[in-house]
């Protein structure tokens, strides 16, 4: 894209400052990039500001800076002109939720549906018009709107006459008002009816707000390669009033409309629509205001660029880490270059390139890259740096933080750092190990702000629009925990909250709005990353079970099969790195990480697509339809991880030496959460017909009883999942398993809890439990106390504390609010503050302490050969004493230690503990 300005060179003080801009980083980063970014016009001497946009010569599916929208997959830069995209990946998606949600409410799942697409709009981000202003756009006509193919219905919206537009949009409040999003964006279009019509914002906010005035003139018809020409002039008249003129040229003729309509409802951000399957291009787009200025919306290059921390691992004496970068644009390669400093010496440019990867556009990737890093030293020793350069360019800082979109019409909020001028960091792996847990992340209307009478949730629907950070000062002390680790888990993007997007650039938008905001990547920018993804991300609310394998390869089930497989690409290319992925085999994405010192583990686990069916009548069309519920959520044979994944569980437990271990993925065993409306009437409002109470993975009690008891057969375990909206801390007092949820970060619903619920209490299947802390929506503390007028939202994460270091290792796990610092007293009634031997089932023997290899890894079988459990030896060989919870005293256990280059056995016998 190219821009020709106004008579006037650009002022020097609308310039963006650079020095201002790095600050405190001085000489950390190297020169930055803005792609395409505009500067501000002059007045002319007229006094109006103006910009006229045309389009480049290079094909490209990326439309480049300046240029915001819901609906990137709406268009297409092709021939020199912006275009409309007619054929996406996913494109015939409908917003329905998984099968389970009719059934709660008592209907059949609809599997006929109009896959019409509504309106698309794509915003200049840089022009918040007001008062007088001038837009106008010249169109090419191509083609007349398509024909039924083969299983398609002819009274579908989008075969009818007049359903396909282009146009102008205008007055919209934010650049995401676009699909079902329109809330105040009013639109000047020629139809294909045909008609020049003026189609008013919605009256009122909300799904059934009603549809606005259209008022229509009649238009030339056009033929393909007929050029039009729409142009849009307001002027402000009087008594909070403008004129709206649209006129219409085209063929040799011209059209007019001409409204009067309140100066309020005119004024915000200016684009370009299109509708229904005409196609037609866009050559140039013109914009000149007299009462307001351009703005510098700000751009960065690179989205984010994240290490995934359960990639790293050791080859040939070697450190390697994975990265996954998403980018705004077109491109060649990504290199990654890292070193031990901020600031080295010589810049960024003399540090060796660390590992490469290639950009890659296809049908579930957008301008991603997947890098290879080789670290410079092991992450043991030291806190590392690292900066990204696209095709040599070096694009790690973020110049939207301090931008004047930041909190404005963008709905950014990037309090957190004030300077977008920081490099990548990886810190320390090194005990004491802290981890920050995150959940339910995507933020779509309000912010909260301080006032006088405490803190108060301002906007919401009249301004729908994504937000980056749900309140003011969120993480404004986070670097003060001295995180190590993000925990993203459970709700990570929401891929549908906004809309079921129907292409590969709409999926990517809703991504980038959730983890690619200032203050979000600034998160995974400066920390090692583990992203666990729930129903939401894979684009359908509560996706789990062998139905999910079905939507995804059956035909005519309610669903378009080519969005959900192609959503499952994405979600598992992000989260693993994987280059290539098969869209119809389940995701197979447990994995452990184990640090550097071999002293902690973090696992990570699906408890949703390899779990039972939630289906609970079996063969009721095979002659048992009179008997309902045979196959009970209780019934023995039901499975929550399915029978791979638990064996690896299994193992994990039995053989790691890792003397503490978290395992993040399985959402909520303790049944302590109610279900939905279904369950109104059920007395612990648990209903197993419920869709809610059958989205928790207590739901498969079975299933959750033989996790539980397995992560009780040794001590030193945590489990913790997100998802329930709702920060938690409990303990399972037979096993003495501690179970933890946080969240949400950014949406509201917390789960209710079920009757009884208190310090003391049993879940909905009789286990004993311990409540620490409950942090809630409406609740303070597990008594239940009330949230405080003017408290903050419940915006909350899990400070996660994990210290081997000591003979009996320490945990501690708080409850924090976004806007807390550590020396804050934790949310949600108290924190626990324990240690491994306080966990796990109480030993029934123990085996004494014995000397064998230094710093190795140590694991317990039996003379049978079945693993038992693993630790760790000090740095003299010492091991000390270990509790084994299932064997009995007197068993002969065979202890063998590995250094990574001898290993010795050594065999004891079980003593009474």
């Amino acid at each position: 894209m190219s821009i020709e300005s106004g008579p006037e060179k650009t002022p020097q003080s609308k310039q963006f400052n650079r020095r201002d801009f790095i600050g405190t980083t001085a000489g950390a980063v190297g020169a930055m990039t803005l792609s395409s970014a505009i500067p501000t016009m002059a007045a002319s001497e007229s006094g109006k500001r103006a910009a006229r946009y045309v389009f480049g010569n290079a094909d490209s599916l990326s439309i480049g800076s300046g240029w915001e929208s819901l609906n990137p997959g709406y268009w297409q830069i092709k021939g020199g002109a912006l275009r409309r995209r007619l054929k996406n990946v996913g494109d015939r998606a409908r917003r329905t939720g998984f099968p389970f949600h009719s059934m709660t409410a008592g209907k059949k799942m609809e599997t006929e549906y109009d896959p019409s697409l509504p309106v698309g709009i794509l915003y200049r981000n840089d022009w918040k018009l007001k008062g007088a202003f001038e837009v106008s756009a010249k169109f090419t006509y191509r083609a007349d709107r398509t024909e039924p193919l083969d299983g398609d219905s002819s009274e579908w919206k989008m075969f009818q006459k007049g359903y396909g537009y282009f146009g102008i949009a205008f007055g919209a409040k934010s650049i995401f008002e676009s699909f079902g999003k329109i809330v105040q964006a009013h639109q000047v279009v020629w139809s294909d009816q045909p008609n020049l019509e003026l189609i008013r914002a919605r009256k009122g906010a909300g799904s059934k707000a009603a549809p606005g005035a259209v008022f229509t003139s009649k238009a030339p018809g056009l033929s393909t390669g007929d050029q039009v020409e729409i142009r849009l002039v307001v002027k402000p008249s009087s008594k909070g009033k403008s004129t709206v003129e649209t006129t219409l040229s085209a063929n040799g003729k011209s059209v007019r409309l001409k409204e009067e309509m309140a100066t309020s409802a005119t004024e915000g951000f200016v684009g370009v629509a299109g509708r229904g399957t005409i196609d037609f291009e866009v050559n140039s787009f013109n914009v000149s205001a007299i009462d307001c200025e351009q703005g510098n919306a700000g751009h960065t290059e690179c989205l984010v660029c994240y290490p995934l921390g359960e990639t790293l691992k050791q080859e040939d004496g070697k450190w390697t880490v994975r990265f996954v970068g998403i980018f705004d644009g077109d491109g060649t390669e990504v290199a990654i270059r890292v070193t031990d400093t901020e600031n080295p010496k010589k810049g960024w440019a003399s540090v060796p390139i660390a590992g490469t990867g290639a950009i890659v556009n296809n049908d579930f990737r957008r301008n991603t890259a997947v890098i290879d890093v080789r670290l410079p030293v092991s992450p043991n020793r030291k806190t590392l740096y690292y900066t990204v350069w696209k095709d040599g360019q070096n694009v790690t800082t973020d110049p939207r933080i301090g931008s004047a979109a930041v909190g404005a019409g963008t709905g950014l909020v990037g309090d957190v750092p004030k300077s977008g001028g920081y490099v990548g960091r990886l810190p320390r792996l090194a005990a004491p190990y802290k981890l920050c847990g995150l959940s339910c992340h995507a933020i779509t209307s309000g912010l909260q702000k301080k006032t006088p009478d405490g803190y108060r949730i301002l906007g919401g629907g009249a301004e729908w629009q994504f937000r980056d950070q749900p309140t003011e000062g969120a993480y404004q002390h986070l670097e003060d925990y001295n995180f190590q680790v993000m925990v993203w888990e459970d709700d990570v993007w929401y891929m549908e909250l906004a809309l079921y997007p129907p292409s590969t650039d709409d999926a990517y938008k809703v991504i980038k709005n959730s983890i690619c905001g200032p203050a979000s990547r600034w998160q995974c920018m400066r920390h090692w990353n583990v992203i666990n993804p729930g129903d939401h991300d894979y684009g359908m609310d509560d996706v789990k079970g062998p139905e999910q394998i079905a939507i995804r390869t059956v035909e005519g089930l309610g669903q378009d099969t080519s969005y959900m497989k192609r959503n499952f690409q994405i979600v598992h290319h992000l989260v693993t790195g994987a280059e290539t992925v098969d869209p119809v085999a389940n995701p197979k994405k447990w994995r452990a990480w184990k640090m550097p010192n071999r002293d902690f583990t973090l696992a990570i686990l699906d408890s949703r697509l390899w779990r039972s069916s939630q289906d609970v009548d079996m063969w009721d069309d095979s002659g048992w339809g009179a008997f309902k519920s045979l196959y009970d959520r209780k019934d023995p044979t039901r499975s929550l991880l399915g029978e791979e994944q638990f064996a690896w569980l299994q193992e994990l437990i039995a053989t790691d030496s890792s003397k503490l271990i978290c395992l993040t993925g399985i959402n909520g065993m303790h049944t302590v959460w109610t279900g939905a409306a279904a369950s109104a009437n059920h007395p612990m409002k648990f209903d197993q017909r419920d869709r809610v109470t059958a989205d928790y993975a207590g739901w498969v009690k079975a299933g959750s009883d033989r996790v539980l008891e397995l992560l009780g057969s040794r001590d030193g375990i945590v489990t913790v999942y997100g998802d329930v909206h709702n920060g938690s801390i409990m303990k399972n007092r037979e096993h003495n398993v501690i179970e933890c949820s946080f969240g949400p970060i950014g949406r509201s619903g917390g789960r209710a809890v079920i009757p009884g619920f208190g310090p003391r209490m049993k879940d909905v299947d009789g286990r004993d439990l311990e409540m620490h802390a409950l942090y809630h929506k409406t609740h303070r503390n597990p008594q239940l106390d009330p949230q405080g007028k003017g408290d903050p939202f419940y915006w909350n994460f899990l400070e996660m504390e994990f210290d081997p270091q000591a003979e009996d290792p320490a945990i501690g796990l708080r409850v924090r609010n976004l806007i807390d610092g550590p020396e804050d007293a934790p949310r949600g009634g108290s924190a626990l503050e324990t240690s491994a031997s306080n966990t796990g089932r109480k030993a029934l023997s123990k085996l004494g302490a014995f000397n064998t290899l230094a710093n190795a890894d140590v694991r317990f079988a039996t003379r049978d050969g079945r693993p038992v459990r693993g630790t760790r030896s000090g740095g003299k060989g010492q091991v000390l004493p270990v509790g084994l919870a299932d064997i009995a005293p007197g068993e002969i256990i065979i202890a063998t230690a590995w250094n990574g280059v001898r290993a010795k056995s050594t065999v004891l016998t079980s003593k009474k503990a």
